[in-house]
C-alpha cells in the first residue's frame, strides 16, 4: 500500500497492474482536477478499480461521484481512513 498526498505525486506512483485499488478523496481537489486524474489513470489501465471518499452522507463510492461534496478534512483523518479500508479489503 501507498499513500499519495497530492495528485501530482499519486501520478508518479501509479503504474499499471501495480495497484488493486486507487483512493482518491475527491473533495480534496477541484472536480476537474480530480476527474482529469481519474480519466487519466482510466485511460492508461481501463481495469484499474476507484474508491472516491466523498464525505457524508456517503463516505465512499465505487463510481465517479456526480457530487463531490467540499468538506474540510485534515490528512491524518484521510491517512485513518486509508488505513481502514485497506484492513477491511
Amino acid at each position: 500500500m501507498h499513500e499519495a498526498e497530492e495528485i501530482p505525486a499519486a501520478r508518479f506512483l501509479w503504474q499499471p497492474d501495480v495497484y488493486d485499488l486507487v483512493m482518491l478523496d475527491v473533495r480534496r481537489y477541484s472536480p476537474a482536477e480530480a476527474l482529469e486524474f481519474y480519466e487519466q489513470i482510466r485511460a492508461a489501465d481501463p481495469r484499474q478499480q476507484f474508491a472516491f471518499l466523498m464525505g457524508s452522507p456517503r463516505y465512499l463510492s465505487l463510481t465517479w461521484p456526480t457530487e463531490v461534496i467540499a468538506t474540510e478534512k485534515g490528512p491524518q483523518q484521510w491517512a485513518e481512513t486509508v488505513r481502514h479500508f485497506a484492513t477491511a479489503a
